[in-house]
């Protein structure tokens, strides 16, 4: 019966959302950051999506900041890469997940449909699949700009047909993500990328998505059936039987949370942090904690659009507005710009959320934005003129 549910006040399902997210808890001393540390976010939010938009930084080195602070940026590559901890892979969009975590996917590379103009190229271009084959057997890891012949661009954004050939058989599993260069993805083939006994590992489609379901639950914390589907992206209604399965193992439970309407879940005997979360962050419109915007507006009361394809007089608030948590809140949005020719840490605008500390906030947000700006090895902050908390974070920053 739902009045037999365990109950938790809004403020709790937050808290107990964002340490789920490794928020509140301890960052490594200055300089400190080791594998062991990446580990233990990897094993917290299981995905980091990956992003071409380098307007302060390429989205997926955020996640590991947000959560560690400082850490050298080769150390991702080193880590993923290198030591093949990580592999890319569509988990919830383009994104570096566990590599123990691949049996889990098998099923998504097996199904995997081409793009419509699929066909049409193939058609158009004959020999141009085994050329691209033949070429990465022989060659070893290429990426698009290593091929003499990269056939005819397509579609919005340019595409190649050697491009598309790439990516489809990397969906497909047949390739895989060796590294990358200057962000340019290398492909090879994937049993000289991930390691055999990831390969043979045969795991059903359903028995993944329950496991995907679990690993979800694990990453959110406290989540409705929308959440926890839309993390790895699988269809609300194929959600519903890796869930149903999942209680009935008694592995995760129903919950009540105050004001939310939806059915909601969450590990068993899961209890609110017993001390106010201490959480300080500024994190990508692309990380994990804010994937599906629904979530934010229902348990943050944040509503956030990313507005980087909005035209410049429609914005409401910028280019790349990022959010900040301080304490169990997303407390305020800011938008940032790493100007490198400068070596400034631009701030156009930022924008107290209502009910929100803005002496505590800005001082806060100001600490972190030196992080940030110390991180990135850029010299000076300059605050700009856009949003109400423009006065006291320009106050805070000359304060530092």
């Amino acid at each position: 019966m739902a009045n037999d549910l365990k109950t938790f006040s809004i403020q709790e399902a937050r808290s107990i959302a964002l340490k789920a997210q490794g928020f509140g808890d301890s960052r490594p001393s200055s300089g400190t950051v080791t594998f062991d540390d990446f580990d233990r976010v990897m094993k917290t939010v299981n995905i980091v999506q990956i992003d071409t938009i380098n307007v302060l930084i390429r989205t997926q080195y955020m996640p590991f900041f947000s959560r560690l602070g400082p850490y050298p940026l080769d150390m991702l590559h080193k880590y993923a890469y290198e030591d093949r901890n990580l592999f890319e892979y569509y988990a919830h969009a383009a994104a570096l997940t566990p590599i123990d975590h691949l049996p889990l996917f098998r099923h998504r590379m097996s199904e995997w449909k081409p793009w419509r103009r699929w066909t049409q190229i193939m058609d158009e271009s004959p020999g141009l699949l085994e050329t691209v084959l033949s070429e990465i057997r022989t060659e070893g890891p290429m990426e698009v700009a290593d091929f003499d012949q990269k056939g005819e661009r397509y579609g919005y954004w340019g595409t190649s047909t050697t491009k598309l050939v790439l990516e489809t058989l990397m969906f497909q599993g047949k390739f895989a993500v060796s590294d990358r260069i200057n962000n340019a993805r290398r492909y090879d083939l994937i049993e000289r990328v991930i390691p055999q006994s990831h390969l043979n590992t045969d795991i059903s489609r359903d028995e993944a998505r329950r496991q995907m379901m679990k690993l979800a639950i694990s990453s959110m914390g406290i989540a409705t059936d929308y959440d926890l589907a839309d993390y790895y992206r699988i269809r609300r209604a194929e959600a519903q039987a890796p869930i149903k399965s999942l209680i009935e193992q008694g592995e995760i439970e129903r919950v009540k949370v105050e004001g939310i309407d939806q059915p909601t879940y969450a590990l068993p005997d899961i209890e609110p942090p017993t001390s106010p979360l201490n959480a300080r962050a500024i994190v990508s419109p692309f990380d994990s904690v804010a994937w599906y915007r629904n979530r934010l507006e229902s348990f943050f009361d944040f509503e956030y659009k990313i507005e980087i394809y909005v035209p410049p007089k429609k914005r409401r608030y910028g280019y790349y507005v990022m959010p900040f948590i301080f304490g169990d809140r997303f407390a305020a949005r800011v938008d940032l710009k790493a100007d490198r020719p400068k070596s400034v840490l631009r701030v156009p605008g930022a924008f107290l959320e209502e009910n929100c500390d803005e002496e505590a906030t800005a001082h806060h947000l100001a600490s972190e934005l030196q992080l940030l700006a110390n991180w990135l090895n850029l010299d000076r902050i300059v605050v700009g003129r856009k949003g109400n908390l423009i006065p006291a974070l320009r106050s805070a920053v000359k304060a530092l």
